[in-house]
Formats: structure tokens, C-alpha cells, sequence
């Protein structure tokens, strides 16, 4: 089997969690994902969607197009991507948290991680979305 692409990206966003406007961006994206056959995972906290999304090259960059036409996305900013040799978010065809079940900037505080190094901050990022995962229902 061949490698899995995946790219991690922050956004601003002016949606509120939890909102209907949320929660029809979710119902599109899963619906979209299982076409495509990616999966992942999008904490949204004060402002910001941090994403981890992973397949298929092409299909990987067909979403990442849409997103970055997307107007509930601005500021797109690639904090990693690459391969890698199985899926992170196995289960997601898009996992969602907010900064009410955990804030991502109070685990990286707690957590030994220089945000400085994007190498470091990708992998903070992926550990605090698979904790998500992990505790999701």
C-alpha cells in the first residue's frame, strides 16, 4: 500500500462553534470526505479551525481547493503536510471539537512544545487532535 498524504492548515473563521452554520459545513464536509475517502479531524476554537485532513493525494488537494474558496475560511495556513503511512483519524470521516471540550493554545502551554518550530507545532497539533479523538463519543 502506498504512503497516505495529509496537510495540517489553521484558518480564521467568523463562525461560532456549535452553530447551525457549523453544523451544515460538518454535514457537507463528512458527506464529502466519504466521497473522497478522507478523513480527519477540526478543533474550532476563538476564531480559528486547526484541521488535520488525510488520503489519496489528488483527492487531498481537490478539498484543499474547495476550502481555500471557501468563505467560512480566510487566512488558510499550512502547518504541515506530507505523508505518512496510515491514518491518524481512522474512525472521522471528520472528527470536530471546540475550545469547550479542550483549548489547544492551554495544551500547548502545558505541553513541551516550541510553537516556534513548525515541525514541533505540527506534532503538538496532531497529539492534541488525536486526544480530541480519543474522548470524542
Amino acid at each position: 500500500m502506498s504512503a497516505l498524504s495529509f496537510i495540517l492548515y489553521r484558518s480564521d473563521t467568523g463562525l461560532r462553534p456549535n452553530s447551525d452554520a457549523v453544523r451544515t459545513l460538518m454535514n457537507t464536509a463528512r458527506r464529502s470526505n466519504e466521497r473522497f475517502d478522507l478523513t480527519g479531524f477540526l478543533h474550532h476554537e476563538d476564531g480559528f479551525f486547526f484541521q488535520w485532513l488525510e488520503g489519496e493525494s489528488d483527492n487531498l488537494a481537490e478539498i484543499m481547493g474547495r476550502i481555500e474558496r471557501d468563505p467560512r475560511h480566510s487566512n488558510i495556513t499550512c502547518m504541515a503536510h506530507g505523508t505518512q503511512p496510515e491514518r491518524q483519524f481512522s474512525r472521522w470521516r471528520m472528527g470536530y471539537s471546540t475550545r469547550s471540550d479542550a483549548s489547544v493554545l492551554r495544551w500547548m502551554a502545558d505541553h513541551p512544545v516550541v510553537v516556534r518550530e513548525p515541525r514541533e507545532y505540527a506534532a503538538g497539533m496532531l497529539a492534541f487532535l488525536r486526544e480530541r479523538e480519543a474522548l470524542a463519543p
